[in-house]
């Protein structure tokens, strides 16, 4: 893995990633548009583009790229036209990818894609998308698979990253992790969508990291892949959580999503097959990581 080229990369997850491998001393080239708001220092060398107008010569010299750029407000999707966005940047991205010398694509997509199924998901059950969002990253994978299928696999590999609900100190703050922290830091309440039933796999940015970092650093790249923590927490044992841990803080119940999904289970058992055991921070000590490390650097990201 000698040079690795991640969109999204001013993200909250590109970031990550970038730092964690050019701390590997691997050769990063970072590119976002800065579409999306970031609270995570922007990466040294980025380039600001859009996904659009990368050409193939843009890959040359590039071993791997990792496509994390995408607007993923699942309830901003109804809204605006994200849908439309998202699968024009990723099939454009396709294209070019194999029109290049490049040998390894992950092209990130999201637990949203299995829509509201029961028990553990594995990477093999249907795709059931429930939000304009989702049905884009559902076409997404689907586009993969026929690129698959035209690439011989001893030159070009492909293979879509579903990820779960990673948390961390950088995330924004419409994400429920960090508006649940920083409601309660503020002594507003939390808001709870609906009863609070729904279930999320939630997994701390530093296991997420480390789960990609194991799959970049491996030979093959199964087709689909799930990257989670194999655990669920309800959203109202969250806020509770969150309460406790925090010392401060109400639960407000609010209205329900539009097509809320009951529950998010990732099945880790391809993971484990391929790259070894599923790290998992505790639920408590990842939510403290969060909240001590947003709270040191909220007041310089809120004033920007």
């Amino acid at each position: 893995m000698d040079h690795v080229l991640i969109t999204g990369a001013a993200g909250f997850i590109g970031s990550a990633l970038t730092e964690a491998l050019r701390a590997d001393n691997t050769h990063v080239t970072p590119v976002d548009d800065l579409s999306v708001p970031s609270w995570r220092p922007r990466p040294a060398g980025l380039q600001v583009r859009d996904v659009r107008s990368l050409t193939p010569g843009d890959l040359d010299g590039v071993d791997t790229v990792v496509h994390l750029a995408a607007h993923k407000s699942v309830p901003e999707s109804f809204r605006a036209d994200t849908f439309g966005h998202n699968t024009a940047v990723d099939r454009h991205l396709l294209t070019v990818f194999a029109a290049s010398g490049a040998r390894r694509l992950l092209l990130a997509t999201s637990c949203e894609v299995y829509g509201d199924q029961t028990g553990p998901l594995t990477e093999t059950a249907p795709l059931r998308p429930r939000s304009p969002y989702a049905v884009g990253k559902a076409a997404t994978e689907h586009l993969t698979e026929v690129y698959r299928l035209m690439t011989p696999a001893d030159r070009q590999q492909l293979a879509t990253i579903r990820l779960f609900n990673t948390f961390g100190p950088f995330e924004g703050d419409d994400a429920v992790v960090p508006a649940f922290l920083d409601a309660a830091a503020d002594g507003r309440p939390l808001p709870v969508e609906g009863d609070g039933s729904q279930a999320r796999d939630l997994t701390h940015i530093d296991d997420t990291i480390g789960m990609l970092r194991r799959v970049l650093a491996g030979r093959e790249l199964p087709p689909a892949l799930n990257v989670g923590s194999g655990h669920t927490t309800t959203i109202l044992e969250l806020a509770q959580q969150i309460i406790s841990l925090t010392g401060h803080g109400s639960i407000e119940h609010t209205a329900p999503r539009p097509n809320e999904i009951s529950s998010f289970t990732a099945d880790m058992r391809r993971f484990e097959n391929h790259y070894g055991p599923v790290p998992h921070r505790n639920l408590r000590d990842a939510l403290a990581d969060t909240r001590d490390r947003r709270a040191a650097a909220r007041p310089a990201l809120t004033a920007r």
